[in-house]
């Protein structure tokens, strides 16, 4: 089964806190394949999920496909539009302008108030941010670059220690990955290993202003990079899930 992070700082962090809902077993299961289907973009935002198809996938009633597929609507990852089935959300133009500038007001916020207080950042919590980068730097693919710059948004919001904005920056940076694979070129505009590693210091050495433009600066190309066009096709969602 797939992991809900991929980086390895959370392997050790209770995110509990951050879940709409509490899934084990085989609800945790689907949960986490659609997940990673979804931000591995092999299942594209507008893509139609069929509950039949995955009712017959993983052996299960359609009852409880249904509970995993409203508990992902309500972090913005499906779209459960009233008697038309379901779908991997699809955010609209205006959405995703509206995300870039959500994301990045709480970011700065967050970034912000690390870098006023470096001092408070523990030897751990530097280690697991060490871990961050190291896996950062292991891949090349867009969306699983994208997918790690998503967990460290929400890795610096549970190491700032409020779990209310660290549950709200996740939804939020889900939703904007929605859009930018959406919205995004080809090559889209990912920021690199390097980036991470720049913030991280200006942020130790308490240097604010300098770590809050970083993140503007990263929100703003991300919002030039898109380009509003129309969603894809249908999918085989078997293969996609790797049950077939």
């Amino acid at each position: 089964m797939p992991a809900r992070y991929l980086s390895p700082a959370f392997s050790d962090q209770d995110v509990s806190a951050l879940r709409i809902a509490t899934l084990v077993g085989v609800e945790a299961e689907i949960y986490n394949d659609i997940w990673s289907a979804v931000f591995g973009e092999s299942l594209h935002p507008g893509v139609k999920l069929e509950e039949i198809a995955l009712s017959e996938i993983y052996g299960v009633s359609r009852t409880v496909i249904r509970k995993v597929l409203v508990i992902m609507e309500q972090e913005g990852v499906v779209s459960l539009p009233h008697n038309r089935g379901a779908y991997v959300a699809l955010p609209s133009p205006r959405d995703a302008l509206e995300l870039c500038e959500a994301v990045a007001a709480t970011y700065t916020y967050i970034v912000g108030k690390l870098a006023d207080q470096p001092q408070n950042i523990t030897p751990a919590q530097r280690e697991k941010l060490a871990l961050h980068v190291a896996a950062e730097r292991e891949v090349a693919e867009l969306h699983t670059i994208r997918r790690l710059h998503m967990e460290h948004a929400t890795l610096l919001a549970l190491i700032y220690g409020n779990l209310v904005l660290a549950a709200q920056i996740e939804r939020a940076t889900s939703r904007l990955a929605l859009a930018l694979a959406a919205y995004q070129g080809v090559t889209g505009n990912v920021s690199s290993v390097e980036y991470t590693v720049a913030l991280h210091r200006l942020i130790f050495e308490g240097r604010k202003e300098e770590a809050v433009q970083m993140i503007s600066a990263g929100m703003e190309r991300a919002r030039k990079s898109m380009r509003f066009g129309p969603p894809d096709g249908s999918v085989n969602l078997k293969a996609i899930l790797g049950k077939g």
